[in-house]
């Protein structure tokens, strides 16, 4: 990949995508997998790329790098393919759920074919490469069974808990589920480049901030489109705190974003403001991880500052204007 001496985030996204994508189209055949993935944005994969290319990988490596980044992906749609199916989903990407065209039992084995294919891709990089996989993919598991109980007991959840309580478990969920995933990614790509553990340790704690802040985005737009689910916790509790009743529940799932907005308006909150006071927060962290002088000075590492509030930005431009 060749660069100018000057390059936006947005540019080298671009460049990446096309990249992750012919190596994707080179390297797997099974059409059900090649569906699966089509469309996604690629996120995790270039912020795999950039992390290499931050902490000094050598042009010799970056073939290694970039199949590090297909197996990221691949881990990455298989969960959605099993996601899709559990929250009924019945659209991915633009087009119909795997599950609805072909059946919910060849999307769970096609899932289960893309997470082979990944680990067998993080096996054939080293026994490192594959123990972050290992680690990570349980990390992701466990926090999505986390969700999955954290939805279903929402009554049971909103009866007798404290305020602070619920914040934490929220957070985690969104460490375990998608977090840990975006710090995979950018702790393989410093891996892929050989840095010292101190900077593997640095990008990875680099990778969770984006995450957070990422899903943080993503659970805003899902308020917006007036899906109740985890996301709902944080304006919830700054409405209404410990005062929620059965028949408060019952209301929300019926029209909570109408609900929560008016009680936020009536406090004189903005339900917008909420989360991007908290996604501020972990754009600067990640800021600030990608300013340490462990990391050398070069394009990439300008990228790595600009990177998260991009990602941030492409998640809620679609609701500009919809949220008071």
């Amino acid at each position: 990949m060749s660069l100018e001496k000057t390059i936006t985030f947005n540019e080298f996204f671009h460049m990446v995508q096309e990249e992750v994508r012919k190596e994707i189209s080179r390297r797997i055949h099974d059409e059900d997998m090649k569906y699966a993935l089509e469309g996604g944005k690629l996120l995790r994969p270039t912020m795999l790329l950039l992390s290499f290319k931050a902490c000094n990988g050598n042009s010799s490596k970056y073939k290694k790098a970039l199949e590090s980044a297909v197996g990221v992906e691949l881990a990455h749609s298989a969960s959605l393919l099993h996601d899709d199916i559990m929250d009924g989903d019945v659209e991915r990407r633009g087009k119909p759920a795997l599950h609805i065209i072909k059946g919910v039992g060849t999307a769970i084995l096609v899932g289960h074919k893309m997470i082979n294919e990944a680990f067998r891709i993080s096996l054939d990089h080293g026994e490192k490469n594959a123990r972050i996989f290992l680690d990570t993919w349980s990390e992701t598991l466990i926090g999505q069974l986390k969700d999955i109980d954290f939805n279903a007991k929402l009554e049971e959840i909103f009866n007798g808990r404290k305020p602070e309580k619920l914040l934490e478990e929220y957070f985690k969920i969104i460490e375990m589920k998608t977090a840990s995933l975006f710090a995979a990614a950018c702790r393989a790509g410093a891996i892929e480049a050989e840095a010292p553990e101190k900077v593997i340790n640095l990008i990875k704690e680099y990778g969770k901030e984006v995450g957070i802040a990422y899903q943080l985005a993503d659970d805003l737009v899902d308020i917006v489109e007036g899906k109740i689910e985890e996301g709902i916790i944080m304006p919830l509790i700054r409405a209404y705190g410990n005062n929620v009743d059965t028949h408060f529940i019952e209301m929300l799932k019926k029209n909570g974003k109408s609900i929560i907005e008016e009680a936020l308006k009536e406090r004189g909150i903005n339900l917008r403001e909420i989360y991007e006071e908290e996604i501020k927060k972990h754009v600067e962290k990640a800021v600030e991880l990608a300013s340490s002088p462990l990391l050398p000075e070069s394009i990439y590492k300008e990228l790595l500052k600009e990177a998260p509030q991009y990602i941030v930005d492409a998640m809620i431009k679609k609701i500009n204007g919809e949220v008071a």
